[in-house]
């Protein structure tokens, strides 16, 4: 940067005074005269320093000495060059007292904006985005491409963006054309960040930094940041250590893709009711073996790469979301075997036993996914299953919808298999409130998002065939309860009683381990009332295509409902000037 932008360079050096001669000696006072910039007096007051710009060419009036230099030759010195030989050619100038000028031997060379921020001290954005083409190691961007766009909001705020193109990394002010992802936040948020007082990722959960378009090109620019900043250790030796887990984990269940089917009879998903009305059993049959596909098959190549450049805080939160599911998974594919064998006829028989058959194929995906990507230490598929429900899923609510109720009901109906009333108790438990209200928003969410980030390709298609077999599943939950409720009207009261046993703990699912307030959170940029809003919908449609009305949403949900759907997010977009 001395070379190629010297006064970048030493407008850079000059902003960072106030945190680097905060341990020179207290009382110190001296003059910076920079060639075509300007003067600074320095003043060291023993915690920070007060710089001032004063006219050029003053007496010293009090100051122990002056330093005359021009840009490049401070930048020069700032990057470590011997003042020697400026002071021979006559590059760097010193006047007054001399010898005091020994004390800038003790300016503290780490000294940057992340201290400035700490310290509540100015900082200048334009400086720092613009400095980002000439601190990224050229050999980091090498083999990439994209191009990040940052807007920081209110005062001193604007748009800046980095290019990455196989190795060379350019900046300059603008949002420039057509950036992969476009990162905004409020200014004191930007400030809070580079101090330290949150984290990247917490700032994404908590809605301080919101992401437009892809998540990948952003986590890689905030790593090559960090690294270029020394901070960047941890984060390498942990990806060292799951790509080498990830590569002996290659070629799991057999890995080496499938999808794409019409309707899957799900009332809630229908943009009008079907002709004919739901699905029969024998239908939903031959829709599963149309619709059958390969969990081995999936690529997960970009996941991986996409996991290594994660964080490791993001990582976790990562590994709350998909671990539920994938614990979820199996848990129900275990579940469901006494329901099989407790089948009033041979079609449910049948299409249970499908449905037994989808669950441990999307247990074994997840497992994949966790093996070969996330790198999970444990060799075998249960102990994986039993370290992430030991070390993630700590919430009550979880437990209480698995092991208390959907695990409860099973069991009793392999004890009481031909017990009617027990099994339209199971298939509200399973069927309506574990697939139907829980699963398919969270599946929903984690799709979307990855969708629009460009996140974890491979995961988002195996995941778009999980939710299309839940549909499906739930389909036959609805037929079923609208067969039986037809038949004896008494089930409905049982449909109800289980709804509103179950609904209101149960939805506490939903809640990530950080929030404070199952009423209110946020979670994948969609704040909790949408959730709720979306789950509640889906559920009333699906009743009602059985013939039940069901309570109102405070009833059910534990929280306040929005029916304006997923997919709007609330975020800082309304208040950009590029909105």
């Amino acid at each position: 940067m001395a070379e190629a932008d010297p006064e970048l360079a030493a407008r850079l050096v000059v902003q960072s005074l106030p945190a680097a001669a905060a341990t020179l000696p207290a009382g110190l006072a001296y003059r910076i005269e920079l060639e075509e910039l300007g003067t600074w007096r320095v003043r060291s007051l023993g915690d920070r320093a007060e710089v001032t710009e004063v006219p050029s060419g003053a007496e010293l009036d009090g100051d122990d000495f002056a330093i005359s230099t021009d840009p490049r030759t401070l930048a020069r010195l700032a990057a470590g060059a011997n003042p020697l030989a400026a002071l021979i050619r006559g590059r760097l100038k010193l006047s007054g007292k001399r010898r005091r000028a020994l004390a800038l031997r003790a300016l503290d060379q780490g000294a940057g904006p992340r201290e400035l921020a700490r310290l509540g001290l100015p900082v200048d954005p334009d400086l720092l985005f613009r400095s980002l083409a000439y601190a990224i190691d050229p050999e980091w961007a090498r083999g990439y491409r994209f191009k990040v766009a940052y807007e920081l909001i209110g005062d001193r705020g604007g748009g800046w963006h980095v290019e990455v193109d196989d190795g060379q990394v350019r900046s300059g002010r603008g949002l420039g054309d057509q950036p992969d992802a476009i990162v905004r936040m409020r200014m004191e948020d930007w400030l809070g960040l580079l101090a330290g007082e949150i984290t990247p990722s917490d700032s994404i959960r908590l809605g301080k930094t919101e992401i437009e378009g892809r998540i990948p090109p952003v986590t890689l620019l905030g790593r090559w940041i960090d690294r270029a900043d020394g901070r960047d250790g941890p984060e390498l030796e942990r990806e060292a250590r799951q790509r080498a887990i990830q590569a002996r984990r290659a070629g799991t269940w057999g890995s080496r893709a499938n999808g794409a089917g019409p309707d899957q009879g799900d009332p809630a998903e229908a943009p009008r009711p079907r002709r004919g009305g739901l699905l029969s059993y024998q239908e939903l049959y031959a829709l599963w073996e149309r619709q059958n596909w390969r969990a081995h098959e999936l690529d997960f190549s970009v996941d991986r790469e996409h996991w290594l450049a994660t964080p490791a805080e993001a990582q976790a939160h990562t590994a709350f979301s998909l671990g539920s599911f994938y614990v979820g998974e199996e848990r129900v594919t275990a579940d469901l075997a006494p329901f099989v064998l407790a089948a009033p006829t041979g079609e449910v028989e049948a299409f249970l036993s499908t449905q037994l058959v989808d669950e441990m194929r999307h247990a074994v995906f997840f497992d994949r996914w966790m093996a070969e990507v996330m790198g999970l230490e444990a060799e075998e598929m249960r102990d994986r299953l039993k370290k992430l429900e030991e070390s993630v899923l700590t919430l009550e609510p979880w437990h209480f919808l698995f092991d208390e109720s959907l695990r409860g009901v099973a069991n009793r109906i392999k004890e009481r298999p031909d017990d009617l009333e027990l099994f339209v108790e199971g298939i509200v438990t399973y069927h309506m409130v574990t697939e139907g209200v829980l699963a398919m928003p969270g599946q929903r969410v984690i799709i979307q998002y990855t969708d629009e980030h460009g996140l974890y390709p491979g995961f988002n298609q195996g995941f778009r065939l999980v939710e299309r077999d839940e549909h499906r599943h739930i389909a036959f939950g609805v037929r079923f309860l609208k067969d039986v409720c037809d038949e004896r009207q008494e089930m409905k009261e049982v449909v109800l009683r289980t709804l509103t046993t179950l609904l209101p703990h149960a939805a506490e699912v939903f809640v990530p381990p950080e929030a404070d307030d199952p009423s209110d959170f946020v979670s994948y940029g969609h704040h909790s009332s949408q959730i709720y809003g979306f789950a509640y919908q889906a559920l009333k449609r699906r009743m009602a295509a059985i013939g039940i009305e069901i309570p109102p949403p405070e009833d059910l949900m534990p929280g306040p409902v929005d029916f304006g759907g997923l997919a709007e997010r609330r975020g800082l977009a309304g208040e950009s000037s590029t909105a």
